[in-house]
């Protein structure tokens, strides 16, 4: 019996972040509502990875759009329907402390604000002084990896994407310089 498997990807990255929030937001509670109401329990399993979470996952309660945190739901029982959820973000403090507490397994590159490193020392369990010492220095393409499914902290290092995403940062002073004759 061959299975299928099918990957669809919302780039909802020119769009305004309220509008970016509540349609992330409503889809992940429709394919939470399906997987609650299906008779076989877990059988289609749906895994929701946001890029750029720290615009959807926040600490609020979304009173006026579900009346409730979606992703916080999602993260606290979705794992018995078979939902899950993969964050991705440059400023784990910026996401909801309730779902980040939820997450089993980190993959966390690089990362120098003191406020998010703060807050990965405090929220991520088994955190050591030498990981945080290690996520000041990555290199691009490696991480630290550590989680349920880790016995120790691993320094991984991944493949470089081909093609490579334009999203290297602007180089200002050579936009900037000009050369006189």
């Amino acid at each position: 019996m061959v299975k299928k498997a099918q990957i669809i990807n919302f780039d909802i990255n020119y769009v305004d972040d309220r509008f970016a929030k509540n349609l992330t937001k409503i889809y992940s509670k429709l394919l939470f509502d399906f997987s609650k109401s299906s008779v076989k329990r877990a059988t289609m399993p749906f895994h929701i990875i946001l890029e750029e979470a720290h615009r959807y996952v926040q600490n609020d309660n979304d009173k006026f759009l579900l009346g409730y945190n979606i992703f916080e739901r999602i993260t606290k029982e979705g794992r018995k329907y078979g939902v899950l959820l993969g964050l991705i973000s440059q400023r784990p403090s910026e996401l909801s402390e309730t779902s980040l507490s939820q997450c089993s397994n980190f993959l966390i590159f690089k990362m120098l604000h003191p406020t998010d490193v703060d807050y990965i020392r405090e929220m991520v369990p088994n955190v050591t002084q030498e990981v945080i010492k290690r996520l000041r220095i990555l290199q691009p393409g490696t991480c630290v990896a550590f989680g349920s499914a880790f016995k120790v902290p691993v320094l991984v290092k991944m493949d470089m994407p081909s093609p490579a995403p334009s999203s290297s940062s602007c180089d200002i002073s050579a936009s900037w310089f000009i050369e006189k004759d």
